[in-house]
């Protein structure tokens, strides 16, 4: 009688983790002032060099603002250039008492006055002199923030996340967009804790983009440390090799299902 045939036994499917694709560098385009958005120059996925203008903010108030600051600090400055020419003469009429005293020729209390005179002439202009100084810094900040209403990408990317709208009020470090550095891109992905041991740093991994046969390879460079509940994963992320990525593969914010090569997968 023949022995019956054993029964093939099926590997277990591997398994697949959610992973995005990032950039190791990039950057939010925040609001540095409060005031409407006037104009936003960009879309989701355009390609931004470093200083190309990407949003312009309503110049009207900060104008406004840098013109009362110019007035402000003008009559500051007038304020204590006269009390400066006071204190000059208060000087000049406290050295006359001085001299007219020492011959007997003015009382003391005449020379005791100028110099109280002096005194307090000299403690208002150093008022007024502080108040200038104020002025100053007020303009000079009312400038910058007026430049601010301009605001421009800090680097070479593409503009993802835009967060504003045209007609919106940004509040001083409201998110705009985010620009990625695409050059240099990685696979961040998360991890059950369960499945936490199979993954380490050095490891191969390989992603799939849906509508995309070809296969993008990484290498694990991060993992992050031990969680605790109610966050039951584990943030890893993988370095690609760019210089084997086929123009237009992937980009920024591709999704696909990231698995851990073996070495029957691992094909180089």
């Amino acid at each position: 009688m023949a022995s019956s045939p054993r029964a093939v036994r099926q590997a277990p499917p591997p398994t697949e983790f959610v992973g995005v694709v990032t950039s190791r560098k990039s950057s939010v385009i925040t609001a540095q002032v409060q005031a409407p958005l006037l104009k936003l120059n960009v879309h989701a996925g355009q390609l931004v060099k470093a200083g190309e203008l990407v949003a312009r903010l309503d110049e009207t108030e900060l104008k406004t603002r840098l013109d009362t600051a110019t007035s402000n600090e003008k009559a500051a400055r007038m304020e204590a250039g006269a009390y400066g020419a006071s204190a000059s003469a208060a000087h000049d009429s406290l050295v006359a008492e001085g001299r007219l005293a020492k011959y007997g020729v003015s009382s003391r209390v005449a020379f005791n006055n100028a110099r109280s005179e002096l005194a307090r002439i000299s403690a208002t202009g150093a008022a007024a002199s502080a108040r200038a100084m104020s002025a100053r810094a007020e303009r000079e900040q009312a400038e910058k923030n007026l430049a601010k209403a301009q605001v421009f990408s800090p680097l070479d990317g593409i503009v993802t996340n835009i967060k504003a709208q045209e007609g919106q009020v940004t509040q001083i470090g409201s998110p705009l967009a985010r620009v990625f550095d695409p050059s240099d891109l990685i696979i961040r992905f998360a991890v059950p804790r369960e499945h936490r041991g199979e993954v380490r740093v050095g490891q191969r991994v390989e992603l799939a983009v849906e509508g995309d046969q070809g296969k993008v390879w990484a290498t694990v460079t991060n993992v992050s440390g031990a969680q605790e509940p109610p966050i039951n994963f584990t943030v890893v992320e993988a370095d690609i090799d760019d210089t084997k990525l086929a123009k237009g593969a992937i980009t920024v914010a591709s999704v696909g299902r990231v698995r851990i090569a073996d070495a029957r997968g691992a094909k180089r």
